[in-house]
C-alpha cells in the first residue's frame, strides 16, 4: 500500500474511532496505546511505518473493544429462526 492510501485509510478509521466514541461504545482507556503513537491521520510528514503501525494498533484496538458484541453484529434469539411460512427467494 502506497503512502497516500495508508494516510488516507488511517483518516477513515479515525473517523470511525470518532463515531464509536461518540455512541459512547469506547471506554477512555481503549486506545491509550493509539494516543502513545502520537501519529494522527493528517500528519503526512510523518513515516509511513509510523501510519501502519498506528493503523494496525488503532484496528486491533477497535475490534478488540466493538468485537462481536456491537450493536451491528449482535443477534438477536429470533435472528437464527426460519420462517417456513414464507419460500426462499432465489436469484438467477
Amino acid at each position: 500500500m502506497r503512502k497516500r492510501e495508508l494516510v488516507h485509510f488511517h483518516a477513515l478509521l479515525d473517523r470511525i474511532r470518532w463515531f464509536v466514541d461518540e455512541r459512547g461504545d469506547l471506554p477512555e482507556e481503549t486506545l491509550g496505546e493509539y494516543d502513545e503513537l502520537d501519529v494522527a491521520p493528517t500528519a503526512v510528514y510523518r513515516s509511513k511505518q509510523a501510519h501502519e503501525d498506528a493503523v494496525v494498533t488503532l484496528t486491533e484496538s477497535l475490534a478488540e473493544t466493538l468485537g462481536d458484541d456491537s450493536p451491528a453484529t449482535r443477534r438477536t434469539d429470533d435472528s437464527d429462526a426460519t420462517d417456513e411460512s414464507t419460500p426462499p427467494v432465489h436469484s438467477d
